[in-house]
């Protein structure tokens, strides 16, 4: 009967287990997290009389949690994913917002800039036209420069939300560690081997929290102490040693901030092989949508103001000078490497806006050469001088390559602050160049039928630009001479050479082109001069409008509002796939958490099912004790 009545007791205690691990598993159904945890009942070792063994009740083996390692990876891994693009979209909508405005947007301002400078050609002399185009540029250069700001603004808050990250990386990265050490404490000093299941699902959580920030990879999952990696293996920890990240300035680029690992021995920028988690978003969205659309509002202003300073240096003011840039904007941005042992400098120019691209570059020194490699990967080389100077894609690099060493490098970034400073740069509404420097005319006293046309400036810099030149018809009238030195078909004469005529020919000289036909007599004169006191003159004006249909970019396929409408185009592109992207990634997270909580997690109904079946376990149990105690009574009262 003791054997008896211990079987039965082992078993109350059996079932008193069960139900407590029922009721923790019910308590924790809305835990996130949580795992259900399920009891291994086992037998206890029988006992040998005679040739029979008789069993002594049932113990509690294990309480394991439910597990599955490719489920939970799955949901780990898809988790990470989706918070990257989850990061990336609700980003490059702030884009989207900034461009896609009808109001905010620089479209309809660079409309009406291009009315404005309309209503001068319709009008040059008048000062309201001219005061109105220089107010419509200010407006227009004030809009880039606040669609700037907001990129500016965005570039500020990425780089805190990237700090930011780092910091709740590192806490969670050690937070593991302490689950790690606290998993071996439990099982030390004694004979437990079992794991503590809420530790472990403590850990899981910790776990998936991380895979929120960055990709992970995990090792040894079901171990006290499990290794943690990123990027392409960098370990960030390994059983209870963490390895930290840190944010710092990039070394070719002090305004944006790099990934450092420590490691071991070296601190290493580990930036470009994050791609995973909230921030590979974050790293995807500066690296991409954020840099590709500031440069290309950065190459929209430069094209402006370059085509527009171009066509106003061609021109002449009412004040009878000719014309001087209407816009400025800022150079190109230069960094030096802060690795860079040698003191050579570099500074860049824009030369060409019809060529310039949406990439930065590097520039670096080989020992013998200096070399520029941008973003897409073209190269260009230029050997070693003082100064050296490099053409490349729009843009002109003077390198003063006095005091280099091999090694040294320069970040160039041609277009990104192109609208940071754009504005207006004359103050004065006569300053605005309508007229073109040159005009010309035939005399009253011809007595042939000459057509001489306006003239185009070819040249503006020729020194002799406005020098007048008389051109005089020999007799017979089948030839002219000229005062100066022209060019007719490519072939040069000099001054006071006779030069054939022919119907529509043209004339070259001194920065200046024109063509002249008809029918000429003896001692016909025309000349070509100085358009000073042209003021009623709106050709150069005309030419300033026309620029609105001008392809200057893209190699002269792209108008200026053509390239603005692909950027906003192009945000709004990406905005829509990362939404797709974004909604099909949810859609299969939500699909492998509830695989995983099928198989993992607390179902009321079973644990209601298994309370009873428990409950009426331990109730029978009971009831043994209650016989084995009638039993002893029994027995005590047949001896009395």
């Amino acid at each position: 009967m003791p054997d008896m009545l211990n079987t039965a007791v082992s078993g109350l205690l059996t079932f008193q287990r069960a139900l407590s691990t029922t009721s923790h598993n019910i308590s924790n159904v809305n835990t996130e997290g949580y795992s259900r945890q399920n009891v291994e009942i086992a037998t206890n070792t029988p006992t040998s009389l005679g040739d029979s063994f008789y069993g002594n009740g049932s113990h509690i083996d294990a309480i394991a949690r439910s597990y599955d390692q490719f489920l939970t990876k799955e949901v780990r891994d898809t988790t990470s994913v989706h918070s990257r693009l989850e990061k990336f979209g609700e980003l490059t909508a702030h884009l989207d917002d900034v461009l896609a405005d009808p109001q905010g947007g620089v479209a309809p301002i660079l409309q009406e800039f291009f009315v404005a400078v309309q209503d001068v050609a319709d009008d040059p002399t008048s000062s309201t036209a001219r005061i109105a185009m220089m107010d419509m540029g200010d407006t227009l250069a004030s809009r880039f420069q606040s669609i700037d700001n907001r990129f500016q603004e965005l570039s500020e808050n990425t780089a805190a939300e990237i700090r930011r990250v780092v910091d709740e990386i590192n806490d969670l990265v050690l937070a593991i560690r302490d689950v790690n050490i606290a998993l071996t404490n439990a099982n030390a000093g004694g004979n437990i081997t079992q794991q503590s299941s809420d530790l472990l699902d403590k850990r899981d959580l910790l776990l998936n929290q991380l895979a929120e920030r960055v990709d992970i990879s995990v090792v040894n999952e079901q171990e006290n102490h499990i290794s943690i990696f990123i990027g392409n293996g960098q370990t960030v920890l390994s059983d209870t040693v963490a390895f930290p990240l840190s944010t710092q300035a990039s070394i070719g680029d002090p305004t944006r901030d790099s990934i450092a690992y420590n490691g071991l021995i070296t601190v290493t920028d580990i930036s470009s092989n994050l791609t995973g988690g909230e921030l590979g978003g974050l790293l995807e969205f500066r690296r991409t949508a954020l840099q590709t659309a500031r440069n290309s509002l950065g190459r929209t202003a430069i094209a402006l103001a370059e085509t527009m300073n171009a066509q106003m240096r061609d021109g002449m003011d009412l004040n009878g000078n000719l014309g001087q840039d209407f816009f400025t904007y800022r150079a190109p941005e230069v960094y030096a490497f802060t690795t860079n042992t040698g003191t050579a400098t570099v500074s860049g120019a824009i030369s060409d806006a019809t060529t310039l691209t949406l990439d930065n570059y590097v520039v670096d020194f080989d020992g013998a050469n200096w070399n520029i490699t941008s973003d897409s990967g073209t190269t260009a080389s230029v050997p070693n001088g003082a100064p050296a100077t490099l053409v490349f894609e729009g843009l002109t690099l003077t390198i003063n390559g006095a005091g280099a060493n091999p090694g040294d490098r320069f970040t160039i970034k041609p277009t990104l602050e192109g609208s940071s400073i754009l504005q207006v740069a004359i103050t004065d509404p006569r300053e605005i160049a309508a007229a073109l420097p040159i005009r010309t005319q035939t005399s009253l006293s011809n007595l042939g039928q000459i057509e001489v046309s306006p003239g185009i400036v070819t040249d503006v810099t020729d020194p002799n630009l406005l020098n007048t030149v008389t051109f005089t018809f020999d007799s017979p009238a089948t030839s002219f001479t000229s005062n100066s030195d022209v060019v007719v078909g490519g072939v040069p004469y000099l001054a006071g050479a006779s030069i054939p005529f022919s119907n529509n020919m043209v004339i070259d000289a001194n920065g200046w082109q024109t063509s002249i036909s008809g029918t000429p007599q003896p001692g016909d004169v025309f000349t070509v001069e100085s358009n000073v006191g042209g003021v009623g003159d709106n050709r150069n004006a005309l030419n300033l409008a026309n620029l609105q249909h001008l392809g200057v970019l893209d190699g002269g396929i792209a108008t200026i509002q053509e390239d603005y409408g692909r950027l906003v185009g192009y945000v709004g592109s990406i905005t829509r796939a990362a939404g797709i992207e974004r909604d099909a990634q949810e859609s299969l997270l939500v699909q492998a958490i509830d695989r995983k909580d099928s198989r993992v997690g607390v179902n009321l109904d079973e644990e209601a099912a298994d309370m009873i079946r428990y409950q009426q376990a331990y109730e029978a149990t009971a009831r043994i004790i209650s016989t084995v105690q009638t039993m002893f009574e029994t027995l005590l009262n047949s001896v009395r």
